[in-house]
């Protein structure tokens, strides 16, 4: 995710649909943004806004701070749009410092939401008479100082929106795709193996159209005792510093743990009771005479009654629900909920937790401690009275 010097200048309003017009204190909705965005361990698909100049990432909260203070605005836009093949989308706020100077514009900018999770801010117009903030969920409410003409990057460290890094610049989402070459041809990655998609020379078509966004671990179907590893990418960085970014073979890794967070709630209907939950997983694969081999892969759940706010276990010792988190993942790999342990739940204490709100959500952790174990979610599911 490069951040470069150079500012990125607003789009202007061409083009992007006009949401609303003269809103001084009114909290605003704005339109499903097309994408899963990461942020404080919740994946969002809204964003909400103000005539006060706030943002809020899929809750009216005020997680950043545009000189925030009893302001307005004249005109409130948005479109969904793409930059170098990534999606994003674009809010822009045409308004004024003063909650009743209708019409000034003396406080004009535009954010814009990656489907990388990056978020870009460019500052038009902004008089600095208010709050400038941001909400870093594991740093705490940061400070911002906003110039006008100037565009920031918030990028975060880590795939749930947990911590960001905030510098000015532009963000540059950038193209990178893998070719193999061996005696055979150019091939590309199928399904498990390496299948020959055309002859040399290599193009940046053949790159565009066939080119894989993530390099296997697996060799399999390449032949000969030199295939040659191709990148193409149009990352300034790398393109000025070729010999910085070469690969080379340094040591064998194994896989992370995967924690992966529902983005929706089950609703249970009023009148049900939950009398069983049922995780159907899978640990095993077919060895050379096609006989099942348990792998060591390990799956692990957490259940939430308030939409993902906070999280849930079972301790089967003391046969109550704990609170657990699911960010750590040694923690969530040793005291999540196995799926062998799903029938011995205390559902009398999980039917009154759910008894005001009738919602639950699941949270799991997926382990395969090699590349070659086997760790699938194949189904969940939730069975009534």
């Amino acid at each position: 995710m490069p951040v470069i010097n150079q500012m990125s200048l607003p789009k202007g309003n061409a083009g992007m649909t006009l949401y609303g017009t003269r809103n001084d204190d009114s909290t605003v909705t704005l339109p499903d943004i097309g994408f899963n965005f990461n942020y404080n361990g919740l994946a969002i698909r809204q964003l909400y806004t103000s005539g006060n100049t706030w943002v809020g990432f899929g809750g009216a909260s005020e997680h950043l701070c545009i000189n925030r203070r009893d302001a307005s605005y004249n005109n409130l836009y948005y479109a969904s749009e793409v930059e170098y093949s990534t999606k994003l989308f674009r809010i822009r706020f045409e308004g004024n410092s003063s909650y009743s100077n209708w019409g000034s514009n003396d406080l004009i900018w535009e954010l814009s939401i990656f489907e990388t999770g990056v978020i870009r801010l460019v500052v038009e117009k902004i008089p600095n008479n208010g709050t400038n903030s941001f909400v870093n969920p594991n740093v705490g409410t940061q400070s911002l100082a906003l110039t006008a003409g100037k565009s920031y990057i918030f990028t975060p460290s880590d795939p749930l929106g947990k911590n960001y890094i905030v510098q000015e610049g532009s963000y540059i989402p950038c193209i990178t795709k893998f070719l193999m070459v061996d005696n055979e041809g150019v091939k590309n990655y199928q399904g498990s193996t390496w299948v020959k998609i055309g002859d040399l020379p290599l193009t940046e078509e053949m790159f565009k159209t066939y080119g894989v966004d993530t390099l296997p671990a697996s060799m399999a179907g390449l032949s000969g005792t030199s295939p040659a590893l191709y990148i193409y990418t149009d990352n300034p960085d790398v393109k000025a510093n070729k010999n910085s970014n070469r690969f080379f073979i340094e040591k064998t890794v194994t896989s992370k743990p995967k924690v992966i967070i529902q983005n929706y709630d089950f609703n249970i209907h009023d009148g049900k009771s939950i009398n069983k939950l049922e995780a159907i997983v899978q640990y095993t694969k077919k060895d050379s005479n096609l006989n099942d081999v348990t792998t060591n892969g390990r799956i692990r759940i957490a259940l939430s009654v308030d939409s993902g706010l906070s999280w849930l276990t079972y301790n089967i010792n003391t046969s109550s629900f704990e609170s657990i988190d699911i960010i750590d993942s040694a923690a969530f790999l040793v005291n999540g909920i196995n799926p062998t342990i799903l029938t011995s739940l205390d559902y009398a204490a999980l039917n009154t937790m759910i008894a005001q709100n009738r919602k639950l959500r699941f949270a799991y952790i997926l382990e395969k401690p090699t590349l070659n174990d086997v760790c699938k979610l194949r189904k969940m599911k939730i069975l009534y009275n």
